[in-house]
């Protein structure tokens, strides 16, 4: 619990509108370099019969991703080392400082500051650690093909990251409808 205050009391003291503002075109220009043309994704899709990148697919298999890696080829194997995953190192971070500082601005806002639901901040951080566990997963699997490493191949760290994720933008949804039933009121 030490961890969790100490985590919110630093956001507490970092969270601004300008922060959340640069967080924004940091998103934008991670989620441009992994989707644009520079990216190898649709690439790597081509190779996989059409199936997205294995750190998008919440319901995965081991099977299933030793069958997509075997798709890549080698080519795709070494794209996916030299040009997916060292952009992926920068998005885990971001994201979780994106959504804890809107979830913290938020509910500064329709919130008591001494609120146990000020703590939900750090929540995003939860999908961050699944989501560089994932990675990490994910190029060990690599870097040992064809050698199997199935305990690491089910996609339990990404569920953990979409969870972790989709329930922080439950909580950015829910602090929205808390401020404007708030603003109604008044």
């Amino acid at each position: 619990m030490k961890l969790l205050n100490d985590l919110n009391k630093r956001i507490q003291q970092i969270a601004s509108v300008r922060l959340w503002l640069l967080l924004t075109l940091i998103m934008f220009g991670l989620g441009y370099a992994m989707t644009s043309s520079i990216s190898p994704s649709a690439e790597l899709m081509s190779l996989a019969g059409g199936r997205n990148v294995p750190d998008t697919q919440f319901w995965r298999s081991a099977d299933s991703l030793y069958s997509q890696l075997t798709d890549y080829g080698a080519h795709g194997r070494r794209l996916y080392l030299t040009r997916v995953s060292p952009v992926d190192l920068f998005i885990p971070l971001a994201q979780a400082l994106f959504l804890s500082v809107a979830i913290t601005l938020l509910f500064r806002q329709v919130f008591q500051p001494d609120s146990a639901w000020q703590l939900l901040n750090t929540l995003p951080f939860a999908a961050m650690v699944g989501d560089y566990l994932e990675n990490a997963s994910i190029v060990s699997i690599i870097v040992v093909y064809p050698n199997r490493l199935d305990a690491l191949a089910a996609a339990f760290f990404t569920a953990i990251k979409f969870i972790a994720s989709l329930a922080s933008i439950g909580l950015i949804i829910l602090g929205v409808v808390i401020w404007l039933m708030n603003k109604g009121k008044k």
